[in-house]
């Protein structure tokens, strides 16, 4: 995730989504500063979830761990589309097809099965778009305290 994260960032994805009016969500990129504290959020989010995950052992972990894996695999599938359909890789496309999924897909053919039903979809979207769009959110509101970090 951290390598994936940095891609984004240190290939300017606040201005390859600027240049694309039609990207969805574009409003809550922010400036390049803003968008590196929302990936330092999103990062730590991701690597506490999986530490606590491994570490733990907890009844909960596999399945948790898998979705995370699924909401990675998906990540890289949508950098993957908005390069094609935008005819320009998007920043993060490369980690994403050469670390995110492939990491991904090990963890679910690794790890136990997740039993899909109706919560554990709705929770798994709402966590992932919670963690995403959470960090840029706290990311927007601490923009103007951020310079004087």
């Amino acid at each position: 995730m951290a390598v994936h994260n940095a891609e984004e960032w240190l290939l300017g994805m606040t201005g390859w989504v600027a240049a694309r009016p039609w990207m969805p969500g574009r409003f809550l990129h922010g400036d390049q500063q803003q968008f590196g504290v929302a990936l330092v959020i999103v990062t730590a989010a991701v690597l506490t979830i999986g530490v606590i995950a491994v570490s733990t052992r907890a009844k909960w972990s596999a399945e948790t761990l898998v979705c995370v894996a699924y909401a990675l695999i998906i990540n890289a599938g949508s950098h993957l589309l908005f390069s094609v359909v935008s005819w320009s890789l998007m920043p993060g496309v490369i980690s994403g097809l050469f670390v995110l999924l492939p990491l991904g897909l090990i963890i679910v053919r690794t790890l136990p099965p997740v039993r899909w039903s109706t919560s554990a979809v709705v929770t798994t979207v709402i966590a992932a778009v919670g963690i995403v769009a959470g960090s840029l959110l706290i990311a927007a509101a601490l923009a103007p305290i951020i310079p004087a970090l």
